[in-house]
């Protein structure tokens, strides 16, 4: 019976190579000699071309132990086995036999799946090897018990080039202030994770900064790449003509392109949304956040003293923290990210399955829960699929209730009873194509369930149709927003946010199929943990250098001594964390101080001030007068005036004449000026000296000045001899002074005499005839000052007088008279400046 039994099989298998059916004991198709992906395994092959050991139309036996590989040919990069009972394919596999489907070239490949007629009554719809697998070979064994067979099966083994996932990344560069140009921030988020990360997540930049959105994703499934398959086969998809990468920001701006420009301009936050999509529909999305340095708030820089005097001080505060930084106060900024997405999902025809796909969720405050209608705002599905009527469709939360979304099957559904039969209609652009060509992708449209005012009615209620956008003709659901048919109020009410979100979905019967693109979660804003505010943080401060900056240039208070009459302006400078730099000025009004005439003079018996100036601030203005001189001021409005000390331009009146010093202080700047006013008589001219001289001698002539005068002098002929208060004299005539002032001049003469002047040699005290008794000089009528010394032979004094008047007579000090006989004189005058020396003889009767 063995015997007979291999016979038969290798008449089957013979049978086989001839009419393309291939048994699963016929020899692999490894690597080394593939599957013709463009023969009888192609792509569209909707014929059984792979069958059980007795071939189509006999039973395998008892006690069999088969396998074979196949692997894909060039063109494909995975290998895929379909059989549907409902296509009108044999599936009869006893419970007590085995079909396993390893995913690789061997048996010590993962097991996808171990099958039999209990465990998929109506077979198995979709087996494909995995991205995961690089041979993209498939191996099926079979194992049959020694009692029981089946009819067995007859299936399809096709090649196929499925989606090849996407890993994404984007980087940004900076252009522009933000921590210096050309900055590249890298990988801004994990494309894992689908989450900003803490120390990536985020592009910080100045307003007027631009940034350069690059997409960096990675295609490791395409051919050459480190996943692709091991036989070259797949598709390209890194090549810029074979995706289309999309970003969408917050600001409503829409771009195309690997490499994108983008320029903020406002100091808020942007979200910034990069979607790439290949040639096949495959997508994958990627997300960060941009935030804009916000202007600071300088209030808290000002002047201690916004208006000074010239001359004068103040203080400047540029920041009054603890830690010494500017007060700033940035602009929050706030946006909501688009939701939280989950990746596609192929929904195969299989009555006996339900397909999920998770969103992990997280960043939201712990414990925090759905409590109202409001809170999620909408689940949104992209997907196609070209019969309504067998599918149902639920959302669970992380605590495990759920939702329905709808419910289309009107028979005994695996989720929910009594669906409301949508028949054929379809949802998006299905692609409802008969055998392997059904499972691509084909145009998946956006439904959204939301309790929103703004959501249509149920399905159930009722919904309208359009045209298909499909390859296929037929009807679809008109996208958009959507009821769900239970509540998410009531349904998901205490539901927490942070955990698994699973949408589920059931497809009832058999011969069509589906994507699910992508779907997403969209909170409420006021709960979404991306609705956020940012404050930059100052890092460094400093004062623009100014000369007249006095003290503190390296602290945020500094001392300013502003040097100009006028707005004077300082810059504060201020630098935040993420690199950008603001200033604010703060101006200090300089104020001149005041000021008063100059010295003048006036022959008047008052003085009328005028163009004196005294600031003025708000209601403070004017100033004090006060003085000092040689006698009483009176201060007055006028010269008749009342008195007064704070009239800006009064009039002063002394009591005595001469030079007065007036002080003006004001009240704004409590600044001093003064100036000298001299109240001037009219000259009076006066000489006084001698108005006689000996001869060679010269006559001592003065004058007083007494109100600044200036004095000229000159002789009998006109001639200037001198311009000072005093003159000298040598010939007899008529000297005369002039003397002028601011009044007026005067003048006065004196006549000198100039006389001879002689010194005797011989006296004759007591002489009978009465001459020459007196030792007689006319320098001693001359001049008051003549100094006369007799000395006798030996050198002694006999004789002594500072003021000689012509009365000596040949006697001692003493009164006695002297001997006769020869004397020595020795005579001085004029402050000793003249002076004569000579014997004198003494005759005595």
């Amino acid at each position: 019976m063995k015997n007979k039994i291999l016979y038969l099989i290798t008449g089957i298998c013979l049978s086989s190579n001839i009419t393309g059916q291939v048994l699963i004991s016929d020899a692999d198709f490894d690597a080394a000699s593939p599957i013709d992906c463009s023969g009888a395994f192609s792509p569209s092959t909707t014929a059984a071309n792979f069958f059980d050991t007795g071939g189509n139309g006999l039973n395998y036996s008892d006690s069999e132990d088969e396998t074979i590989v196949f692997c894909p040919g060039a063109g494909a990069s995975k290998v895929a086995f379909l059989n549907d009972a409902g296509a009108g394919y044999t599936w009869d596999i006893d419970a007590s036999d085995t079909l396993y489907i390893f995913d690789g070239p061997s048996t010590a490949s993962p097991l996808l799946r171990a099958t039999n007629s209990i465990v998929d009554p109506v077979g198995v719809s979709y087996v494909s090897s995995t991205f995961s697998n690089t041979s993209g070979c498939l191996t099926l064994q079979f194992v049959s018990d020694a009692t029981t067979n089946g009819a067995g099966w007859g299936g399809i083994v096709i090649c196929q080039t499925p989606n090849q996932p996407i890993e994404v990344h984007m980087s940004t560069f900076i252009v522009g202030e933000a921590n210096g140009a050309n900055d590249n921030t890298g990988d801004l988020l994990d494309a894992d994770m689908l989450m900003p990360l803490a120390d990536s997540g985020y592009t910080n930049i100045c307003l007027g900064d631009s940034i350069l959105f690059v997409n960096t994703s990675e295609y490791p499934y395409e051919p050459g790449a480190s996943l692709g398959a091991d036989n070259g086969g797949g598709y390209n998809q890194s090549n810029p003509s074979n995706h289309i990468t999309k970003w969408t920001f917050s600001s409503g701006d829409v771009f195309f392109g690997d490499s994108i420009w983008f320029k903020p301009n406002s100091s808020i936050g942007y979200f910034a949304h990069m979607e790439v999509t290949d040639n096949q529909g495959e997508s994958a999305e990627l997300a960060s956040k941009v935030r804009v340095s916000t202007t600071p708030s300088f209030a808290s820089c000002f002047a201690v003293d916004p208006d000074i005097c010239l001359g004068q001080a103040t203080t400047l505060i540029g920041g009054i923290t603890p830690s010494d930084t500017a007060g700033v106060n940035a602009t929050g900024s706030s946006f909501q990210i688009e939701g939280s997405f989950g990746s596609s999902l192929f929904v195969p025809d299989n009555q006996t399955q339900v397909y999920s796909t998770d969103i992990n969720i997280s960043g939201f405050p712990t414990n925090t829960v759905l409590q109202n209608i409001n809170d999620l705002e909408s689940v949104c599905i992209s997907m196609e699929h070209s019969y309504l009527g067998d599918l149902e469709m639920m959302l669970t939360c992380p605590n495990g209730s759920s939702v329905i979304l709808f419910n289309s099957f009107s028979g005994a559904g695996e989720l929910f009873t009594g669906g409301f039969g949508g028949g054929s209609t379809f949802l998006g652009g299905a692609n409802d194509q008969p055998g392997a060509a059904g499972l691509a992708q084909g145009v998946c449209e956006e439904y959204c369930f939301s309790e929103m005012a703004s959501a249509m009615p149920d399905w159930a209620s009722g919904y309208n149709t359009v045209a298909a956008s499909g390859v296929s003709a037929g009807s679809m659901i008109v996208p958009g927003m959507y009821e769900p048919e239970g509540s998410f109020a009531t349904d998901l009410a205490g539901c927490p946010l942070n955990g698994t979100w699973t949408l589920t979905t059931k497809d009832n019967i058999g011969s069509d199929d589906g994507w699910i693109c992508e779907w997403g979660i969209l909170f409420n804003g006021s709960l979404n943990p991306d609705n956020e505010t940012y404050t930059p943080i100052i890092i460094d401060e400093n004062w623009l250098s100014d000369p007249t900056i006095l003290i503190g240039t390296s602290d945020t208070a500094v001392i300013v001594a502003p040097n100009v009459v006028g707005n004077y302006g300082y810059t504060f400078e201020v630098k935040d964390n993420f690199g950008c730099s603001n200033d604010t000025t703060i101006y200090v009004n300089v104020i001149a101080g005041p000021s008063i005439l100059g010295n003048d003079s006036t022959c008047e018996d008052y003085f009328q001030f005028s163009n004196t100036f005294a600031p003025s601030s708000g209601s403070i203005s004017g100033g004090n007068w006060f003085y000092e001189g040689p006698g009483n001021l009176s201060i007055t409005t006028s010269p008749t005036g009342p008195p007064t000390t704070t009239f800006l331009n009064p009039t002063i009146t002394p009591d005595v004449n001469g030079t007065y010093t007036v002080y003006f202080n004001d009240n704004v700047c409590n600044d001093t000026v003064q100036t000298e006013i001299s109240f001037l008589d009219y000259p009076v001219a006066l000489i006084f000296g001698e108005d006689t001289i000996c001869q060679n001698d010269t006559a001592k002539l003065f004058t007083i000045l007494n109100y600044g005068e200036s004095a000229t002098w000159t002789d009998n002929s006109g001639n200037w001899i001198s311009s000072d208060t005093t003159a000298l004299g040598a010939s007899t005539g008529t000297y005369t002074v002039t003397v002028s002032n601011f009044c007026g001049t005067s003048s006065a003469s004196m006549d000198v005499l100039v006389q001879p002047c002689s010194v005797p040699n011989v006296i004759t005290p007591n002489g009978s005839s009465g001459q020459n008794d007196k030792f007689y000089t006319r320098y001693a009528e001359v001049y008051p000052d003549v100094n006369l010394t007799i000395f006798n032979r030996w050198g002694k004094v006999v004789y002594k007088t500072d003021s000689y008047d012509n009365t000596w007579g040949g006697e001692k000090n003493n009164g006695k008279d002297l001997h006769g006989g020869v004397y020595y004189y020795v005579m001085t005058w004029d402050g000793n400046t003249k002076d004569e020396a000579g014997t004198i003889t003494v005759f005595m009767d």
